[in-house]
């Protein structure tokens, strides 16, 4: 019998496969459940400093502190242009950084992604989980921001483990090319606010 080499899977949309992993988060996890996963994107962005540099996941709010549509600043009022996607109007934007996330361990993935994950807000209405008055974003220290989910996290890595989403985040950047003809994801530039 010849030697038949496998060939590609056809496509895979890195921005549906994170997502769907996202929605297993959101339901396992007690302090992610307020989170509409449809109302969140999921983009891929490029890290042109590659593995040596640079981020590996970002959120992008929305609104404004408390879910507000305007921001004044100087006496000018801001606001973030409208974005639908798939007839829903979106009030997060996450982005996850090719090469760059695509290449950490399976278990880095799924820390990352619960790391953007709670900094949206409990109220989920477009702003972040505020965490101090001055560092905002991460409160007074990176570590005990991320010690606010530990748990959950541990024990939904228990979960994923034996999920069918395992294969997927296995692969680091260079696998999946190889592996599918076709690797594609949501791209969009960063909304900025703009005068209303």
């Amino acid at each position: 019998m010849p030697n038949v080499q496998e060939s590609p899977d056809d496509e895979i949309n890195l921005s549906h496969a994170l997502t769907a992993i996202m929605g297993l988060i959101v339901r396992s996890s007690p302090s992610l459940t307020h989170i509409d996963v449809s109302r969140v994107l999921v983009c891929i962005g490029s890290n042109r400093q590659g593995k040596a540099g640079g981020i590996y996941g970002k959120l992008v709010p929305l609104k404004f502190e408390n879910g507000s549509e305007v921001l004044k600043h100087r006496g000018t009022l801001y606001g973030i242009p409208e974005i639908s996607h798939n007839n829903r109007s979106l009030l997060y934007i996450i982005y996850y950084y090719m090469p760059r996330f695509f290449d950490l361990s399976w278990l880095e993935k799924v820390r990352v992604m619960f790391h953007e994950l709670y900094h949206i807000s409990p109220l989920f209405n477009g702003d972040i989980r505020r965490m101090g008055k001055v560092k905002k974003a991460h409160g007074h220290s990176k570590r005990h921001y991320d010690s606010l989910y530990k748990e959950e996290l541990k024990s939904f890595l228990d979960h994923i483990r034996t999920s069918s989403h395992i294969d997927f985040l296995q692969m680091d950047s260079k696998s999946l090319f190889n592996r599918y003809r076709q690797v594609t994801g949501i791209r969009m530039k960063k909304p900025r606010p703009v005068t209303v």
